[in-house]
């Protein structure tokens, strides 16, 4: 009997249950991927079956009882969403490095330095040690020698886990450091959008010591935008390209849309200025307040989208109210992107419920 695990998901390959993780309808020797990594693979077909938080607690808290070196990635474009507490309490006291991933999505302007200091600051307010700070990009292969470097460095003759929530491109990452320093060429591991891919730990090995990197399934966070969404609204979500940010000069009574996921309205003495900075793909709309109750009532889920029709029977929305001073800050949304605010105001923002809205200082500029 061949007993095999799946190449893409960590799953053990099965073919009794076609409804469970690890089918195929024949295991050979050189089956490598269950039907869903191999659909996936071929067919960028979306997975049905996805890791779900229990799965993750047990995968977790078995890696955290072995001597390793922790990966920790986090989404340098939904920062706030992915440098999940319960990830940073459960990491505390182990060796870490830290590693911002989609560091290419960010304008081409941005200095990298100043991204890196600004993680430092992150990790001070929540006294959070770690033994480095990175960005990386797994899309574009930026930054993968210095990150296999510093590894290196830190692992001493240990395993390496890539820890952190679902969709921050732990897999990505380590597909991309296997090209950069083997002779692959295609991804080893499976991707998609959808939180959860990963479904067991996935072990590579890499290092002449016979020690390998270890992929592991993620922290799916129920306030990232995606869990309250139909993959089909994900295109429009997630970016696939650099970030095109755009300014806005802003004066009293004014409103701006992202889509139907987000209303802010401003009420300032003075222009403020506001850097609205989302994926390319999602609509963002400026108007008057007066207008934003009509504009809630009549075009939710067709001008203002996502959400479509679809899915706003499920959904309802919270408001919450911010000041501002002339320092600039970032207004941080679970898992769709920031607006920098850079002026004296008060912000009433609209958000879905259940999703988070954090402030922190400006990360660009």
């Amino acid at each position: 009997m061949i007993i095999r695990k799946c190449k893409g998901c960590g799953s053990m390959l099965q073919i009794k249950d076609p409804t469970l993780a690890g089918f195929v309808p024949k295991i050979e020797e050189n089956t490598a991927f269950c039907k869903r990594c191999f659909r996936m693979k071929h067919y960028n077909e979306l997975p049905k079956i996805v890791a779900t938080n229990e799965d993750y607690e047990k995968v977790i808290d078995a890696v955290l009882k072995r001597k390793a070196l922790m990966v920790f990635i986090v989404d340098i474009f939904s920062f706030k969403t992915t440098f999940h507490p319960k990830m940073i309490n459960k990491l505390r006291g182990r060796d870490v490095l830290l590693v911002a991933n989609k560091f290419d999505l960010l304008p081409r302007s941005v200095n990298p330095q100043k991204i890196v200091d600004w993680l430092s600051k992150e990790c001070q307010k929540c006294f959070f040690k770690v033994e480095a700070i990175g960005i990386a990009s797994a899309k574009k292969g930026y930054y993968m020698d210095e990150l296999i470097n510093v590894i290196d460095q830190a692992r001493l003759e240990r395993d390496v886990y890539f820890v952190g929530c679902a969709n921050v491109g732990k897999s990505s990452i380590i597909n991309a450091l296997l090209k950069k320093n083997t002779s692959a060429t295609d991804d080893l591991i499976a991707t998609s959008m959808i939180p959860g891919t990963t479904l067991n730990e996935i072990r590579i090995p890499f290092f002449e010591d016979n020690r390998a990197f270890i992929d592991t399934p993620g922290l799916i966070n129920e306030a990232d935008v995606l869990n309250k969404l139909l993959p089909s609204s994900y295109g429009d979500i997630v970016p696939k390209n650099e970030l095109k940010p755009v300014t806005y000069q802003i004066t009293d009574q004014n409103a701006i849309f992202l889509g139907g996921l987000a209303c802010l309205e401003f009420n300032c003495n003075n222009k403020t200025s506001v850097t609205v900075y989302v994926s390319n793909t999602l609509y963002i709309h400026r108007a008057k307040q007066e207008r934003v109750p009509a504009l809630l009532e009549t075009q939710l889920g067709k001008l203002l989208t996502p959400p479509s029709l679809e899915e706003l029977p499920t959904i309802s929305y919270k408001e919450e109210t911010f000041d501002f001073t002339n320092i600039k800050r970032d207004i941080w949304f679970s898992g769709f992107g920031f607006v920098q605010i850079s002026g004296a105001c008060r912000v009433k923002v609209r958000t879905i419920a259940e999703t988070e809205v954090y402030i922190t200082d400006a990360i660009i500029g």
